[in-house]
């Protein structure tokens, strides 16, 4: 007997029906695990046994595989029970096979002489036959419908008349398992009890009991995540793991499949699969037009919607769609609590994507609707107390709508490629979905799809956006195939992909530049003056605003706007208005207003770009000031001109906080070089408790591009940040990988490298490491530049070899200085 075997009795309907003498109930199997359930067990056995409060029909309600049957069983076979009831009676509803055979399995199990039963006479038959158990000897009977669902789908007139006729029988206490009843429940039933799914700890409990996985909770938790707590199925998934040795990872992925049919499963040939019992009485038997059409979108819908939006999308009055949401909830087949979001159960979920899908015109009209929410406007402000909360909602609602289309995009779906291309669009976008570009190429690859081309120019700024590589490919690809149609939207795609294509290969350090780029855009000038329509003349206008971002001519860059300009006039665009008041403004606090704007219209990568702007010219021109030379932020530590810098930040603490808002919006974007170089930028003017996490995040992101200079540098600063905060020991492993590597960034910060090492073995009394270090900072001064500061380490040279005990030497704050200054002090021997 397999390990699932002995726990049948965890879920709906799983016991052998043997009938002990006495009593007709099935028995409970010897391994029942008992924890299961136990306040809602405890729950039915007082309402059946209480004295005071006598009843005539209770009832316990639930959705698929979530346990009604196992429960009540239970309940029956409480020894208390046992002993109140001198009769218990147990009908299997899902064995007959019409209302006849009811009666006469009815008639058998009460002792009532055998009577042949017609459908035709059925309502007379059901009084005679309940006046028959009237006159039998009367002591205390319990009789349990089990799955009365199935019932229901035979005659529900019937079914209901059998109800109320059982219920006025003295001293019978009728119990009944049901999913639900999309109406009001029939009066007579005068206790209900609604099973939830299980709690995590409880669901736990069971996958365990059926299959150990010791010390593996997070990846237990992840699987369990999905089935939410229906009983049957975390059994056929421990079922599944145990008869095929699998791993824990390997069930998310079967769950995860939308071609593993978990809900035809069964774990024994005995017991109905839950595809089975859902079929039995159907929703599409249970549910009016109006909620079967509702149910059929939120079976699309895997991470559920909010109510307000689903009745949006499907266009039903106020009092019909709150009707619909009650039928749908009444026969639980939400996942969620009746309210403001709704999710259907995965069981019904699963079986609604095998058995329907929407029709072509429907699924049109949905995707068309789900692309106006997709586009409403809306703004999130960083800096505000609300931020980190609507961020999060933005982003579960991203979740939700990529799910949607993924739904759709399973079935080739032609409407849901253009939506997920119209969500994928740059003003739309939030942290696009890799997967999601790459699966909307291969369905319109799939179809042969004229969106193709479309789609690859898609995935390529999807791929660009998050990481600035990997694109060009893509938009290579696609550049040939707008090049075969003439029209002008494919003229405009061909052009922008040639310029996205030699920006992707400036940008990845290959054969490209800048002068390839600026002279991509001139070629893409030509051919963009030449269109007409609207279409061509907005992609005129934003390619023009491209060449005055790369002119170094004021002039030529004034006149490149002005002619932008003039066509969004002309085209009413406020939002490519906008964009030309950003390349004219050069007021700091103009650029940061724009920033608002650019919210408003959604296009938070602009507002992002407003707030780095305006911190790059206030804290560039605080370096130029100091310095003589325009430098960036990331040379103010080694050149030794941070301090006054830091002056600078303390009058304007606004600076500081634009750039921390243009890391809110580039991590909301998924721009992750844009997060680490801002990141980078703002740690260099934080105290190092607050800089060195910043350090590790934007050090790690450069490392996974092709920015490894910058990887090197960052390195170096967060060994600054580590100096500064007298973490010697853990700057000097960094700094030796370090000295080797970081050369070819120039000479300076090789040397910079060497002295922060010398200074930490100095400060940790490490002799020899500081001698070996001092000798290694003198050759690589001497091969860069000579002066006092050469002499100072040739003088502690001399001290460290020529004394066993290592000198009381200090090194002047090397991190605002931005170079090692020695000072001598006396040694040991001379004190």
């Amino acid at each position: 007997m397999s390990m699932v075997s002995r726990f049948f009795s965890l879920i709906p309907s799983i016991f052998t029906y043997n009938t002990p003498e006495g009593s007709d109930v099935p028995k409970l199997h010897p391994s029942l695990v008992a924890r299961i359930r136990q306040q809602e067990l405890a729950s039915i056995i007082e309402e059946l046994i209480d004295p005071n409060r006598p009843h005539s029909c209770i009832a316990c309600t639930g959705g698929h595989g979530i346990g009604k049957s196992v429960l009540v069983l239970q309940a029956i076979h409480n020894p208390s029970v046992s002993v109140t009831f001198r009769r218990r009676c147990w009908i299997d509803c899902r064995v007959l096979t019409d209302t006849s055979n009811f009666l006469e399995v009815l008639a058998r199990k009460m002792g009532v002489p055998h009577t042949k039963f017609s459908p035709s006479a059925r309502e007379a038959q059901l009084e005679t036959l309940v006046t028959a158990i009237r006159q039998l000897a009367v002591v205390r009977r319990v009789i349990v419908l089990d799955d009365l669902d199935h019932l229901y789908a035979l005659d529900k007139s019937f079914t209901d008349a059998v109800i109320k006729s059982l219920s006025s029988i003295d001293k019978l206490v009728l119990v009944l398992t049901i999913i639900g009843w999309t109406s009001a429940p029939p009066r007579e039933i005068e206790w209900i009890l609604q099973l939830k799914p299980l709690s995590l700890e409880m669901a736990r409990y069971l996958f365990q009991s059926v299959y150990p996985v010791p010390l593996q909770r997070d990846a237990l938790d992840k699987l369990l995540a999905r089935v939410r707590g229906i009983p049957q199925y975390i059994t056929i998934l421990a079922d599944l793991a145990c008869q095929s040795r699998l791993q824990l990872k390997e069930l998310v992925r079967i769950v995860d499949d939308p071609q593993s049919n978990l809900l035809g499963t069964r774990i024994d040939h005995d017991v109905k699969s839950l595809e089975e019992s859902i079929r039995a009485y159907p929703p599409e038997d249970r549910l009016d037009h109006h909620a079967l059409y509702v149910f059929r979108f939120l079976a699309s819908l895997p991470g559920g919607i909010p109510q307000n939006q689903l009745q949006t999308l499907v266009g039903l009055p106020e009092d019909t769609f709150v009707s619909v949401c009650k039928q749908i909830s009444a026969l639980a087949y939400l996942d969620s609590e009746p309210g403001d979001h709704l999710v259907l159960s995965r069981p019904l979920r699963e079986y609604a994507t095998r058995t329907s899908t929407l029709d072509a015109q429907t699924q049109d009209t949905f995707l068309k609707k789900l692309i106006a929410l997709i586009e409403m406007r809306g703004s999130l402000r960083p800096g505000t107390p609300d931020f980190p909360r609507h961020v999060q909602q933005f982003k579960e609602q991203k979740i939700n709508i990529e799910n949607i289309l993924f739904t759709f995009l399973d079935i080739d779906s032609p409407i849901a490629v253009e939506a997920a291309l119209r969500f994928l669009k740059p003003r739309c976008a939030v942290k696009p979905s890799l997967k999601l570009a790459a699966k909307v190429v291969e369905v319109a690859e799939r179809k042969k799809m004229h969106l193709l081309p479309y789609a690859l120019q898609t995935e390529g700024e999807a791929r660009y956006n998050s990481m600035f590589l990997g694109g060009f490919e893509l938009f290579a690809r696609a550049e040939a195939l707008f090049s075969t149609s003439k029209d002008d939207a494919s003229v405009v795609g061909e052009m922008e992909c040639h310029v996205h294509r030699t920006e992707s290969a400036a940008r990845a350090g290959g054969d490209g530049n800048e002068g390839d780029l600026k002279q991509a855009a001139e070629y893409a000038r030509a051919r963009l003056s030449t269109l007409s329509s609207e279409i061509g003349k907005r992609a005129h206008a934003h390619n023009l605003l491209t060449l005055a971002r790369l002119s170094k001519d004021t002039k030529e860059r004034i006149l490149l706007v002005a002619e932008a300009h003039t066509l969004f006039k002309d085209l009413e665009d406020g939002y490519g208005l906008i964009l030309c008041d950003f390349y004219s403004e050069t007021s700091v606090l103009s650029v940061v207003k724009l920033a608002l704007r650019f919210e408003v219209f959604r296009d938070f990568e602009m507002a992002a770009t407003c707030y780095k702007t305006a911190f790059q010219s206030v804290i560039g021109s605080a370096i130029q000031n100091v310095s003589g030379s325009w430098i960036g932020v990331e040379y103010i530590k080694v050149l030794g001109i941070r301090e006054p810098i830091l002056e600078v930040v303390t009058h304007l603490p606004q600076l500081l906080d634009w750039l921390k808002k243009a890391i809110d919006f580039y991590e909301l974007l998924g721009r992750n070089l844009d997060v680490a170089f801002c990141q980078y930028h703002l740690a260099q003017l934080l105290p190092p408790a607050k800089a060195i996490d910043l350090y590790s995040r934007a050090i790690h992101q450069f490392g996974c591009s092709a920015f490894t200079h910058h990887r090197e540098r960052g390195s170096l600063d967060q060994c600054y940040s580590l100096v500064e905060a007298e973490e010697y020991s853990a700057a000097i492993p960094i700094l030796e990988m370090l000295q080797h590597r970081i050369e070819y960034c120039g000479k300076i910060f090789q040397l910079r490298c060497k002295e922060l090492l010398v200074e930490c073995h100095c400060r940790l009394d490490a002799r020899r490491p500081a001698l070996q270090a001092v000798r290694e900072t003198i050759k690589t001064m001497e091969d860069f530049e000579a002066g006092p500061h050469l002499q100072k380490y040739k003088q502690l040279l001399t001290t460290l070899d020529g004394t066993n005990t290592l000198p009381s030497i200090a090194l002047c704050e090397t991190v605002h200085e931005g170079r090692a200054r020695l000072v001598e002090m006396e040694t040991n021997d001379e004190e």
